[in-house]
This record gives structure tokens, C-alpha cells and sequence, in this order.
């Protein structure tokens, strides 16, 4: 966030910070323009993973394979309630996502996933 260091705030994508990493840290990354490491940011939850050196592909590879075994119908369902979620209050989006739930059951995809894994304990 080096915008200030140059003479303008921040504006868009630091506004979404304090709801990522909380008040204090997001005005003390605003304000000072200091950069912080990998595993800062991971502990601060700005990522998930942070690679070992060389690792890169092979993490990469690890949650390409992990999102491709779900099943791509709940994948959008999910990354439209996460979406909605973070403008909604708690009981609208516990309501909200209920109804998504049980509309999932119309695809077909929880049926078929789940006789995969029931038929894969045989």
C-alpha cells in the first residue's frame, strides 16, 4: 500500500482491507507504506498458503486438484454466497444460503457426488 508515499491515499482495494485483516492492521498498512513478508500476510490472513521456495507449481497444482474434485456446480453456488455474505447480516445469509442448499439437490450434482463416495467404501 505505498499510495501515501507518493503523495495520494489509498482508496479501492484498501477499503476492502479491514474487513480481511481488521481496523488496526489495515490503518497501519494505509498509513505507513511499509511492506510485510509472506509469512506476515499469511498469519494476517491476506493468504492462504505461502510456497516453500520452489514449491510454487507444486502447491499451485495441489489446489487446482483439490478444486477440480468438487463439483463445479456447488463451486459457483459457493463463490456467489461468499460474495453475499460479506454484505449481508448473519441471519439473511444463513437464510439465504439454506434456499441455495436445497436448490443444489435440483442439479443432480450432491446425488451423484455423493454415490461416488458412498460407492467408493465397497
Amino acid at each position: 500500500m505505498p499510495e501515501v508515499r507518493v503523495g495520494i491515499p489509498s482508496v479501492i482495494h484498501a477499503a476492502l482491507l479491514p474487513r480481511l485483516i481488521g481496523w488496526g492492521r489495515a490503518r497501519w498498512l494505509v498509513m505507513t507504506a511499509e511492506n510485510i513478508d509472506a509469512p506476515t500476510a499469511l498469519a494476517w490472513g491476506l493468504v492462504d498458503v505461502v510456497a516453500k521456495e520452489g514449491g510454487l507449481d507444486a502447491a499451485v497444482e495441489h489446489t487446482v486438484k483439490a478444486l477440480l474434485e468438487c463439483g463445479p456446480e456447488a463451486l459457483r453456488s459457493q463463490k456467489a454466497l461468499l460474495r453475499q455474505w460479506e454484505e449481508l447480516p448473519l441471519t439473511e445469509s444463513v437464510n439465504l444460503s439454506v434456499g441455495v442448499f436445497g436448490q443444489s439437490f435440483l442439479t443432480g450434482e450432491p446425488q451423484r457426488l455423493m454415490q461416488g463416495f458412498l460407492d467408493r467404501k465397497k
